[in-house]
Order: C-alpha cells, then structure tokens, then sequence
C-alpha cells in the first residue's frame, strides 16, 4: 500500500462515483505508481458492494478486475491505450491554428503534468520553474517570428519584451484597456511564478494558480501576436463582419508548404495567404501504415495472462451482452425537485435523496421565455450553498430534460460536485442559468414558485432553507390564466 493524501483520495473517489453511480465504494487504496514519459500513472484498488475495480491515473480510466484481474496488464493496456489515442481533427486544427506557439503550450502542458505530481515544497516550486520556462518560450518565440523593435533589450528580459510587444499589438488611446489587460496579465503570471519559485511556503493551490495564470496569459498573447502575424483584420473590411475562420491550403507553385488565410463566413471575402507549416519536415509523434479502422469490439477473453504457444485457451466471459446504460445522475434545485413535474419531461426518473451544492445560492432570476424568473444556482462564494435533490433518469429521456430547460436559450448543462445525505461527493449534471439570460429585478409566478415549494417539502428540505431562500421570494401572478391552471393541475397531481 503506498501513502496518498486526502486530496488524491478524494479525487479518485469523486472520479469513481461519477463513473459508476449506483455503486458504493467499500475500500480503495493507492497500490502502484509508476512514470512514463513525463506522465505517472497511479494504480488504485477499489472494491464495491458488487465487484472490484482498478482507476489508473495520467489520463484517468477505470477497469473492471473481472477483465483485468491482472494489476501490471491493466496498466500496460492503460499506457498503451493513453499513448495510442490519436489526437482529433479538432485538436490538430487547434495546433495549427497557434504555430509557431507549439512550444510554449508543450511547456505549459509540462507545468499542468507537474501540478498533477507535486506533493511536496519541492514539487510546488518545479512548477514555479516551468512556468517561467514557458513565459520564456513566448517571448523568445514571439522575438523570433517578428521584427519589434530596432533596439531590442536582452533577449531573456521579460518584463522588457513584454512592454514591447503589448504595445506593438495594442498601439494608441483606443487599445489603452485591452493593452493594460493584456499586460497584467503577462505581468500576474511572470510575478506570481517566480515568487513560487522561491516560496518556502507554497502550496498545490499556489501551483495550480501559478499555471492557470501561465495559461491564460500565454493564451491571449499567442493568439494576438498570430492573428498580427497572418494579417487577419479585426473585422471583414467588405462586409463589417466579425466572423473570420482561417482557410488553409497547399498552393501548387509551392509543394510541401501549408498556406493560410483568413475568410469571412458571410460574405466570402479572403484576406492574404501566409505560409505556417513546412509539410514535408514535420514528423508525427506516431506514424500509421494501412488502413485505418473506426470499429471497436468487446473483450469476450478476460486478460488474465498473455499466452505463449502451447497453452489452452482461456473461456470466454459470460453475459457479455451489452444492456442498457447506466442512469444519469441529475441535481434538481428549483420546480424539478417536484417529482410530479419532473416526471412529465422524465418518466423514468427516481429520487436518491438530499444534496447540497456549496459555493453557489439559491435566485429566482433566471428569466424565461413567459418573461418571469426561473430558479438559477449562482456561484456567489464559499459560504453560500444551495439545497437540492438527486434523480436518476435513463439517459435516453436526457434530450426530454434539455428541451424542457432551454438548453441554449437561457439554460446550459454543467457538471458540478455535489455532497449528498451520506457526506460523500460526486459529480452530477445540472442546469445554470447563462449569464445574458439573469435579471435580478425578475420574479417568479405563484405557480412555479409552489412548485419549488412543494418538491423542497416533499424530499424534507431544512425547513429554515426553505422558509429563507424559497417561501421568503415575493412572486407575480401569471396573466395567462390557461397557464396557470394547467401547471397547477400538474401541482395538485400525486407523484406516481
């Protein structure tokens, strides 16, 4: 057994019941560690009330120990399967789109793989250094891509550079704000790095903080400094249009050189092509022969040994059939918690119990397409949290649910950690209002706010939670008197 810390117990924990809800995890303990290519991966035992599991780490995954009753074969597939996983179109065009940053998000990457391996004084201050390393990167790239000065200081300078190339990019009174952002945020990140590099009293959160704002500084500075280098405008200079992609192409008077240029999607208007990547010199980290193949298979031969010619077969799995899929988990905080209105959009859903949302308060300021407000769980600080329920629904009623909620017209699907009635925390889907869609001044009608009422009483919500955050809220009478009566025969209908 190898020591672990209540973060990294938790972390898995929070990992394994998100993945496998309706199991209750009985014992787990940190076993292996082993790291490759810059990457560990930790192997966890976790035993259930049903059956035993392996969670390997460095790309998180787990394996049923009915499969893999082999611990040092599931972390071969699991090393085998982290490296093999080839990167999407979307990410590859995501790598072009920030040539010649390449090197700088690398580097960043390593400070996150660093974060994920630090446990120690040691290991906060690393970080520290491969923050700096990148902010490093970005300047040299950034000197070596474009002229910006006719009297450059030292090239390792970075304050320096930095001065030069925000004002390079963002001249003149117009660009005061988005210059002074932009070097603050430079700033906060090279500041905040080379203090952690020192700090004899860092700590996970420091680290984590150092690389967030690494990030996101490097982040809006590449992306400035490659929309300067390609030529592409703020906006379409034919139409006004803001909305430009970039169109990348090979020309036929220059073989093995990639061109982009940029293009506006309303009018057709093209900017001027630049070269960004040599072709033929770039090598793939894996290379593939053949044809390739989407098709994917069930093993049907649990993995216990590797076989060598002459040994017997081993049997195959039985009830290998695939069933239904597991339920989803969703937390409901405002007129869903009545079970008899969230099973007309949910037919299938169940109750599990209480649980609480922290960081996040109660507000009936979400307004909706009938122009009252709706229930909205927003982040509003640490000692705030929001009280609710927890269904499982058959994942094939989700489309029902979001329909139901106005996915994209007000609503948006979030992943948030909840504790429930048994003090553990999982992570759950719920719906948080989006922030173009919130107005304070709104109110709730009657209805919708007896519906709240009704499902808080009906799953024995803290009567004080109630009476605060619920019956406390001043409401509006529906003008649509249809409306009114329909919902409230909902409301007054037992929950089946």
């Amino acid at each position: 057994m190898l020591k672990a810390t209540d973060e990294e117990l938790e972390e898995v924990r929070e990992y394994f019941e998100w993945q496998a809800p309706d199991l209750e995890v009985t014992f787990m303990q940190k076993v292996y560690s082993e790291a490759v290519l810059n990457t560990r991966h930790d192997v966890w035992d976790i035993h259930t009330n049903r059956d035993r599991w392996w969670v390997i780490t460095g790309g998180t995954n787990l394996y049923s120990q009915e499969q893999f009753p082999n611990m040092d074969l599931a972390l071969t597939f699991h090393i085998g399967l982290m490296l093999r996983i080839p990167r999407t179109a979307e990410r590859q065009e995501d790598g072009l789109r920030i040539l010649p940053f390449g090197p700088v998000f690398e580097k960043i990457e390593e400070a996150d793989t660093a974060v994920t391996q630090a446990h120690d004084l040691a290991g906060y201050q690393a970080v520290g250094v491969r923050c700096r390393e990148a902010l490093i990167e970005l300047i040299d790239v950034a000197q070596d891509a474009a002229t910006w000065t006719d009297t450059p200081p030292q090239r390792a300078n970075f304050r320096a550079w930095a001065e030069i190339i925000c004002n390079d990019l963002l001249p003149g009174d117009t660009n005061k704000e988005r210059r002074r952002a932009l070097k603050g945020a430079l700033e906060s990140a090279w500041t905040f790095s080379n203090w952690l590099t020192h700090s004899k009293s860092a700590s996970w959160i420091d680290a984590e903080m150092a690389h967030s704002l690494t990030q996101h500084a490097s982040g809006m500075a590449a992306s400035l400094i490659v929309r300067e280098l390609r030529g592409v405008p703020v906006e379409c200079p034919n139409c006004g249009s803001p909305h430009l992609e970039p169109e990348q192409g090979e020309n036929t008077a220059a073989p093995g050189v990639l061109w982009e240029r940029p293009r506006c999607t309303d009018c057709g208007w093209t900017g001027r092509p630049v070269p960004i990547l040599d072709v033929e010199n770039v090598q793939s980290i894996i290379t593939r022969e053949g044809e390739e193949t989407d098709e994917c298979g069930i093993l049907t031969v649990p993995l216990r040994t590797i076989l060598k010619p002459g040994d017997p077969m081993i049997a195959a799995l039985k009830n290998t059939e695939t069933g239904p899929p597991e339920p989803v988990v969703y937390f409901a905080y405002g007129s869903n918690m009545s079970t008899a209105r969230l099973r007309e959009r949910m037919p299938s859903c169940k109750a599990l119990g209480v649980a609480t949302l922290p960081g996040y308060a109660l507000h009936f300021h979400k307004r909706s397409a009938d122009k009252s407000g709706k229930c909205n769980a927003f982040a509003g600080g640490n000692e705030n949290s929001v009280i609710g329920v927890l269904f499982s629904f058959d994942p094939t009623e989700r489309a029902k649910l979001d329909e139901a909620e106005g996915v994209g017209s007000g609503y948006e699907h979030a992943m948030v950690t909840v504790i429930n009635d048994k003090g553990r925390r999982r992570k759950v889907l719920t719906y948080l209002a989006t922030p173009d869609y919130i107005d304070d001044s709104l109110k709730p009608y009657s209805w919708y706010k007896d519906f709240v009422l009704a499902g808080g009483r009906e799953h024995g919500l803290p009567p004080e939670y109630i009476a605060e955050y619920i019956q406390s809220v001043e409401v509006i009478e529906d003008p649509n008197k249809t409306r009114d009566k329909k919902q409230r025969a909902t409301l007054e209908s037992p929950a089946r």
